[in-house]
């Protein structure tokens, strides 16, 4: 009598390849949870705070000198990316003002420009940030830095429509004349 299933050495054979096959899964698997892993230790402590406006969060780091990372407060703010944005620049896309203002009590310099000549100024007016660019100019920015394209904030803003901002910026310029 001939049995259903496949012969006894094909069945075996298939066994290893399926068994070959999870491990080399599994080993995918502890790869990308690696990389995970990596990716997750590289990322700059300051920006999870700085992005959902956490101040005190960001203020132990710059105080607490039991923070494992306050040695290098400084240090992880001021880090650029290859265009020459920290993390002031996040904050302004993210409209964290009050993280704006809470990091300019540690001296940084909020005129600072990217690689063509962007600041903050200019990044918050074309994010639309209204309250941003109220912030900043509190602070005492330059509201006519031009950047690579000879631009004002207020033309920024101008370009994408952020019209709120155009009139606050057209505003400013005007009290600060």
């Amino acid at each position: 009598m001939e049995s259903e299933g496949p012969p006894e050495s094909e069945s075996s054979e298939k066994s290893i390849f399926f068994s070959q096959q999870e491990e080399e899964e599994e080993d995918d698997n502890e790869e990308e949870e690696s990389k995970e892993a990596e990716e997750t230790a590289t990322i700059n402590p300051l920006l999870p705070p700085a992005l959902t406006g956490d101040v005190e969060g960001l203020q132990k780091i710059f105080e607490d000198p039991e923070n494992p990372h306050h040695e290098q407060a400084m240090q992880l703010l001021l880090e650029e990316d290859i265009v020459g944005r920290n993390l002031l620049y996040a904050a302004c896309m993210a409209g964290q003002s009050d993280v704006i203002r809470a990091l300019a009590k540690y001296g940084v310099n909020l005129n600072e420009k990217t690689t063509r000549g962007y600041t903050l100024l200019h990044c918050a007016a074309a994010w639309g940030r209204l309250e941003t660019l109220k912030a900043l100019v509190e602070l005492d920015v330059d509201i006519e830095s031009l950047n690579f394209q000879e631009e004002r904030a207020r033309d920024v803003a101008a370009r994408y429509s952020q019209t709120e901002c155009v009139e606050f910026l057209d505003w400013a310029g005007k009290e600060l004349t």
